[in-house]
């Protein structure tokens, strides 16, 4: 067992929130750290629904870890209706880890390339700032080399790999044996991969005009899902903190409402 502030204080060690972007907001959203209260067991999301609080309730769960942070932008007026006012009124605490786990030393776009099967190069694609402690680079993605193959075979690997619910590329028409892999919505890595000898990019969340211009940059670029690829950070994180403090890890699905057709 642990109190809200161990769990805290373990998750910024090895996603520290003190790297998050200065658009972010996470830690701590819903709760206090001086919650004496000894958690026995938490609920894994990327998204904090109200399903997801009613299942964090009825199941018993001592706290809610998501990726993205239950209270995202300023909030002005106390909505009753919002996740975050049914955890308040539960007595939920709530912890996001949105952009400390998507740039962390080991990150979601490295947890991308292990879930792909491919070789980690170690570079970071996009850097946008610093570690306020080190001063070392922080940003997000992750550049990796591959068995050659085509967009086509690449985008039905990440199909798989990921779950994804739809998928949507475009072709590069070039064999491809480097991809930068960045989870959620970055395709600003395009240009780095391109400038790198990478033939092609997987992130989610990806316009027109992005595909446009990777059509004309002879570059693969995949949208695999702005869930599915960061959802896979949910039993990553469960066994770190099953590991550490011996606690039960429920992932819901609770979260997942984007659904895919398929026609052939």
């Amino acid at each position: 067992m642990a109190t809200i502030k161990e769990i805290y204080d373990f998750l910024d060690s090895f996603a520290p929130f003190c790297n998050q972007d200065s658009f972010d907001n996470s830690g701590l959203c819903v709760g206090e750290m001086s919650d004496p209260r000894e958690i026995n067991s938490v609920l894994l999301c990327l998204d904090i629904t109200n399903p997801v609080v009613e299942e964090a309730k009825s199941g018993g769960f001592g706290a809610i870890i998501s990726h993205h942070p239950v209270i995202f932008h300023a909030t002005k007026h106390i909505d009753l209706s919002q996740p975050y006012s049914r955890a308040l009124a539960y007595g939920l605490p709530c912890i996001g880890t949105h952009t400390c786990l998507d740039s962390a030393p080991y990150s979601l776009s490295d947890m991308m390339v292990d879930r792909l099967g491919f070789k980690n190069l170690g570079a970071i694609p996009y850097i946008n700032r610093q570690d306020p402690k080190t001063g070392a680079p922080v940003g997000y993605g992750a550049t990796a080399e591959c068995p050659e193959m085509s967009a086509e075979e690449l985008a039905k690997l990440c199909k798989t790999a990921f779950d994804s619910a739809a998928l949507r590329y475009c072709d590069g028409k070039k064999p491809i044996t480097r991809v930068v892999c960045a989870s959620g919505a970055c395709s600003e890595t395009l240009e780095y991969a391109y400038s790198q000898g990478a033939q092609a990019v997987v992130t989610a969340d990806v316009k027109l005009d992005r595909f446009l211009e990777a059509d004309r940059l002879g570059m693969t670029l995949i949208d695999a899902g702005h869930y599915e690829t960061e959802a896979i950070a949910l039993p990553y994180l469960a066994k770190k903190l099953t590991e550490r403090f011996g606690i039960k890890c429920g992932i819901t699905a609770a979260d997942r409402v984007v659904k895919g057709l398929y026609t052939d």
